[in-house]
This record gives structure tokens, C-alpha cells and sequence, in this order.
């Protein structure tokens, strides 16, 4: 679990949250905040409230194939990744069980770090553009091809450790392969920082 004394508490004026649902793990962030300092999301966060991001098989994830056979293969043979945007014009927290998502508080340097890290996660082309995907499936926002490549050892869950630790949490993300893993973190260091007031336990 976290080291206590390495979990933000001075200046933390954002809150993020981290969402967990089944194999995949996925970080919500302030729009506003997001249009601010992204260079590549812009578009994505004008006029809406919640920016929601996550990682993972360009083939699976964008739901071009669901079958176990693509499952495995992107654990062992992955041919692209993908980044799934999906923008909220109003507060999404209904519909996301409270049971799997936490909030956390982070500074101001640590939100900036963090969008620089979702940045860093995007594919580009010749022209330094990012790269639409299709999407397969309704209601999932959009998908764009990513940067790094998914494995077994490199997954969506390692990756959402590798941005919360841009943003400054104490979280270890090497070998932290499942959602769980990941999600019980976070849960820690939010349990934390609500025990000094810094984030609402019905946020």
C-alpha cells in the first residue's frame, strides 16, 4: 500500500477520479482543466465537464474484435494501441457505481504533469496530428491509436499506474497487472486524504 508520508496533502487543489470496472481501470479529469493545459484534447474538452481516459489493444479495446482469441492475442502479439476519450457534458457520477470509482486530490503541478503524461499517450502522424480510430461500438466516445505497446506486462492497468505516478501519487504501477491492483491504491491514498478533509467520501 502507499507510504502515507508520500501521498499529496499541501496544495492539492484538483480532485481526479480513478474508475475501476471489471479488467480495465480508466482516470476522469476536470474539462476545463483538461482544455487548459492539453495539447492534444482540446477539442475533446471545449463545453463539456468531465474528460474520461483510458488505454488499451487498438483491436479489443475499440471493440473491433471481443473474441477471446483477440483477447489473448493482444496480451502476446498486440499490433496497435488505443486511447478511448470519452467527454462528459455533465457529471457522469450516476451512472458510475460508487463502489468503483475514488476520488483523489493532486496539485496543481501534479494535474499538469498528469496531462502532459495522457499526451505522451497519443500516436502521431508525419504531420504531428493525432490519429482517429474507428470505434465498433456505441456510446464509447472516440478511440485514437496510442503510443507504447500493449502486452501481458504492459497493460491498461500498469499504464493507469504510470499516470497516476505522473501526477505525483505514490503508487507502483511495475507488475501491477490487474485492475484490482491498481484500484486498491488509489482506494488507499483517496481513504487517506478524506481522513484530512481533502476529498468527499460521496464525491
Amino acid at each position: 500500500m502507499p507510504a502515507k508520508q508520500k501521498i499529496p496533502v499541501a496544495g492539492t487543489e484538483h480532485t481526479i477520479y480513478f474508475i475501476y470496472r471489471e479488467w480495465h481501470t480508466s482516470i476522469l479529469i476536470d474539462a476545463t482543466t483538461v482544455a487548459r493545459h492539453s495539447r492534444y484534447l482540446q477539442q475533446e474538452a471545449a463545453n463539456q465537464r468531465y474528460i474520461r481516459i483510458g488505454w488499451g489493444d487498438g483491436n479489443y479495446f475499440t471493440g473491433k474484435s471481443k473474441t477471446f482469441g483477440s483477447a489473448t492475442k493482444a496480451l502476446i502479439a498486440s499490433s496497435h494501441s488505443a486511447l478511448q476519450v470519452i467527454a462528459y457534458a455533465q457529471p457522469p457520477f450516476a451512472s458510475i457505481p460508487p463502489e468503483t470509482r475514488v476520488p483523489i486530490a493532486i496539485t496543481d503541478k501534479g494535474v499538469r504533469k498528469l496531462i502532459r503524461s495522457l499526451d505522451k499517450s497519443f500516436a502521431l502522424n508525419e504531420s504531428g496530428q493525432v490519429i482517429p480510430l474507428q470505434a465498433y461500438v456505441t456510446d464509447a466516445g472516440n478511440f485514437y491509436q496510442a503510443s507504447g505497446h500493449y502486452s501481458l506486462f504492459s497493460n491498461c492497468n500498469t499504464w493507469s499506474g504510470r499516470v497516476l505516478q505522473a501526477a505525483g501519487l505514490p503508487v507502483r504501477s511495475g507488475l501491477q497487472l490487474t485492475a484490482q491492483s491498481i484500484f486498491e491504491q488509489a482506494r488507499a491514498i483517496s481513504e487517506y486524504q478524506q481522513t484530512l478533509g481533502l476529498v468527499g467520501k460521496s464525491e
